[in-house]
């Protein structure tokens, strides 16, 4: 009988380097700090001095900066555990932004706002409840992205709307054809996002039952 050649190792992984790491000043992490370092800036210019157009390239380049950071950080391999943690975050913290200058500005109806807040309202939420439960939060899916990419757009539409008086009804039309698709991808997310909770909480119980020997 011939003697079994041995298993052949496994494909060689980089040592681990596909796992998010603890690196904090990472490129893609200080793409991040710069978005959440220009939200002030961005409604300051639209509340304060007005500015509507200043106001609106700035909230371009901190949605643009959003894609760039993600694909840097699989590029360059510098995914971490805390860019996995604060990229959501800060694009919570730019929606809710531009929520409040459409609403103190009255640029949007209130009700497209609201729905809109109410969603991230229920996330953030639900983030504290996880942690003391020991339960990751779910992995952002594609409806998740697609669904920020455009209320993000669709919101920053109906403020460049208002760049010009009167406000140009071309633009608040592509906010619409934006905004809605965007709200309805967040809900089924939003969804899809609490069934994987309760999942994993029902997971978390039932391991924490003592076992009856």
């Amino acid at each position: 009988m011939a003697t079994p050649s041995p298993t052949p190792p496994p494909p060689h992984t980089g040592g681990g380097h596909n796992e998010p790491s603890d690196a904090i000043l990472t490129v893609p992490n200080l793409i991040t700090f710069l978005r959440l370092a220009l939200i002030p800036v961005f409604m300051w210019l639209a509340i304060g001095p007005e500015q509507v157009g200043a106001a609106v390239a700035v909230g371009f380049v901190a949605g643009a900066s959003d894609f760039v950071d993600g694909r840097v950080a699989r590029r360059y391999n510098q995914v971490s555990k805390l860019g996995i943690a604060l990229d959501p975050l800060s694009d919570r913290f730019l929606i809710a932004a531009a929520a409040a200058i459409l609403i103190i500005q009255d640029m949007a109806p209130l009700w497209v706002v609201a729905v809109v807040l109410a969603r991230d309202a229920l996330l953030l939420a639900a983030v504290p409840l996880l942690s003391a439960r020991g339960v990751p939060r779910p992995a952002v899916s594609w409806f998740g992205k697609a669904g920020t990419f455009g209320i993000m757009w669709g919101l920053g539409m109906f403020l460049a709307a208002h760049i010009v008086v009167p406000p140009a009804r071309w633009l608040q039309i592509v906010a619409w054809l934006f905004v809605i698709p965007g709200m309805i991808f967040a809900y089924i997310a939003a969804g899809g996002y609490a069934r994987t909770t309760i999942a994993a909480l029902r997971a978390n119980s039932t391991d924490a039952r003592p076992r009856v020997q």
